[in-house]
């Protein structure tokens, strides 16, 4: 009784903190927006056929073969949005893009400085993504009751051309004039000509050109240049993506253990053949095609039962359930993630660290006291860096449907109801490749990167070890979200006075200072980005469909055409967070047992975000019997 009772405490506990999650969306995003296979629709191989298929007293082999064109669009655009982009947009569809020195600058408004443009830059970007797909699904039953009375396999394949578009479209309402100062970026002025003019220039993968720096290293007159990375993972593109596959083959052989002309109760075993695309991580809005190419293994329930016929056997009706349930095994995928507690933070910039340390930096705290790393003169958006390869898996992938059917005469209508479900996905790192790269890369935030020995110029500048890494897309901790408009509160951000473990810096005992003489800090040490800090989210999805299909058959001797239309409504239950990145612990509790991976023992399961496709279908259906 008290075990019972400790279990009922626990999962209250567990539905608490699980609410609570689901109360603070804007702890993530996804970074793969993942969608139920164009394959896996149970209900469309079932309707139109209930009659022809599952039958009984057949001594010889039958079967029926179909082939059922549908159109399918996603409906809900500010679903896919926020699934995306989260709290970010504004009315679930503008991101707002501000640098650090617009006047008024919103909060949620994403610092534009990281993508390497200027300070009084301004703009919106409305994101209105659409999914379509046209597909052909040809479906083949087969009873071999030649063999075995009740014996049957049937095959499912649908050839999809499927059309992705992000709709991104950019409005300027600043283009910007400043320059970044001397310190900022580069060891001299950043020019308004070297940096972007847009933000969809950076979010395709655009970045500035190496800039050449006349300053040399005091230590061994190396040159000061700097480099600047274009995003190479999760680009945003404005335009489509279309694939055009096989999606998937599913196949089955099943066996109806209970088997009358008005009801039957069987079992079938499934496997399923990943024929689409293997998804890549280039773009944040990929086409899927198919199932992610996963091999699935798993069975299904099949029975019906008929609870009214008229007396001159013309009409009828009857209730048929197909449930089917399979595991997808890994496939090895690259992705890119964010950083735990930071959304987006894959769009931020980070600064590459060196540990040869140059010109004799220093603390002023503890003379003759180095940091550990200092400024390596390359910035690179974190999606760069958090760019691995993984192993995914998902543990079941459910389609199961409900469904009525009403004949009379050659007329057949059915009406029903699906439930698609996929858990969350695992997510272990692919140990045959390169690892994350640790005490390498550090958040830039708004970080002043080099200090001055004088403020002529200012003169011989020198790298800083400045770290930021509480800084979120939004903004980072010297200036605050909010952003500057005034030379005192410039003056005073400059001196990176919240930058992660600061202490005052110098230079073999010489104080730095920032172009306006004020003494600099620097990061005594800088803190890394980690491997454990990276949000390895996973995904899963629910959706609930209802479904009508009327049709039509003629009879004949040997084959018997038939052909029918019908719709489709799919609704998606989305965005609910559950899960801490933190620790292993989730909703549904299917990350303990696969947390750490077999090569390194570290843990990279994350956050697992529920996200889904509402979309409409039309199809005909058309197929013969024999």
């Amino acid at each position: 009784m008290k075990r019972t009772f400790k279990k009922i405490i626990s999962l209250s506990v567990l539905l608490i903190v699980c609410a609570a999650f689901a109360a603070d969306p804007e702890k993530i995003v996804t970074p793969k927006f993942t969608i139920r296979s164009q394959g896996t629709n149970a209900a469309r191989r079932m309707v139109g056929s209930v009659n022809n298929v599952m039958l009984a007293d057949m001594d010889q082999r039958y079967g029926t073969l179909s082939l059922t064109p549908e159109y399918t669009r996603s409906y809900d655009r500010k679903a896919i949005a926020e699934c995306l982009f989260g709290d970010s947009l504004c009315n679930k569809r503008v991101l707002k893009i501000q640098g650090s020195k617009v006047v008024n600058r919103d909060n949620e408004a994403l610092l534009a400085d990281y993508f390497y443009l200027p300070t009084d830059f301004s703009s919106k970007v409305s994101v209105k993504p659409v999914i379509q797909n046209f597909l052909v699904d040809i479906n083949y039953f087969v009873g071999l009751d030649n063999w075995l009375q009740g014996l049957y396999i049937f095959a499912q394949a649908p050839i999809t051309y499927t059309k992705w578009s992000l709709n991104v479209c950019e409005l300027v309402k600043d283009v910007g004039d400043n320059d970044h100062d001397q310190g900022y970026f580069t060891a001299d002025t950043l020019e308004r000509k070297n940096l972007l003019t847009s933000f969809k220039e950076y979010a395709q993968g655009k970045a500035p050109d190496t800039v050449k720096s006349d300053a040399r290293s005091s230590f061994d007159s190396t040159t000061l240049d700097t480099a600047f990375q274009g995003l190479t993972c999760s680009k945003i593109c404005g335009g489509t993506d279309k694939k055009t596959a096989l999606s998937e083959v599913r196949l089955a052989l099943g066996y109806n253990f209970v088997l009358d002309e008005d009801y039957h109760v069987g079992l079938n075993l499934q496997v399923v053949a990943p024929t689409g695309n293997n998804p890549k991580a280039d773009y944040l809005f990929a086409a899927q095609n198919g199932n992610d190419n996963h091999w699935e293994v798993g069975g299904a329930l099949s029975a019906s039962y008929v609870f009214w016929r008229s007396e001159d056997n013309e009409k009828q009706w009857g209730i048929y359930l197909d449930a089917n349930l399979t595991h997808m095994f890994k496939n090895s995928q690259k992705r890119c993630f964010d950083l735990c507690g930071k959304p987006l933070s894959r769009y931020m910039l980070a600064e590459k660290m060196t540990g040869r340390i140059a010109d004799g930096l220093e603390s002023a705290v503890a003379p003759n006291a180095a940091p550990s790393a200092q400024f390596a003169g390359i910035f690179a958006p974190v999606a760069n860096i958090t760019a691995l390869n993984v192993d995914v898996s998902v543990g079941i992938n459910a389609d199961i449907v409900l469904m009525s059917n009403y004949t009379c005469g050659n007329w057949s209508w059915d009406l029903g109801y699906n439930f698609w479900g996929r858990s969350c996905e695992k997510i272990k790192l692919d140990c045959e490749c390169p690892e994350f790269e640790e005490n390498k890369w550090a958040l830039k935030g708004d970080a002043q990167v080099y200090g001055f020995l004088t403020a002529e110029g200012p003169g011989d500048p020198v790298a800083l070890s400045a770290s930021n890494n509480k800084a979120t897309i939004n903004g980072g901790n010297n200036f605050g979200k909010q952003g500057f408009t005034t030379t005192a509160a410039c003056n005073t951000g400059k001196r990176n006075p919240n930058i992660d473990n600061a202490e005052f810096a110098q230079s073999n005992g010489t104080a730095l200072i920032t172009q306006n003489s004020e003494t600099i800090r620097s990061s005594f040490d800088p803190t890394f980005i980690k491997q454990d800090d990276i949000n390895f989210v996973r995904t899963k999805g629910i959706s609930h469909k209802v479904f009508s299909h009327l049709s039509y058959s003629w009879e004949d001797n040997d084959w018997n055409p038939y052909l029918g239309v019908g719709f489709e409504i799919e609704f998606a239950t989305d965005r609910s967070v559950c899960g801490d990145c933190s620790d292993c612990s989730s909703c549904d509790d299917d990350c303990s047992t696969d947390c750490d991976t077999d090569c390194d023992n570290t843990k990279t399961s994350g956050d697992c975000i529920k996200c889904g496709l509402d979309q409409w279908g039309i199809m005909v259906k058309g197929g013969i019997d024999f």
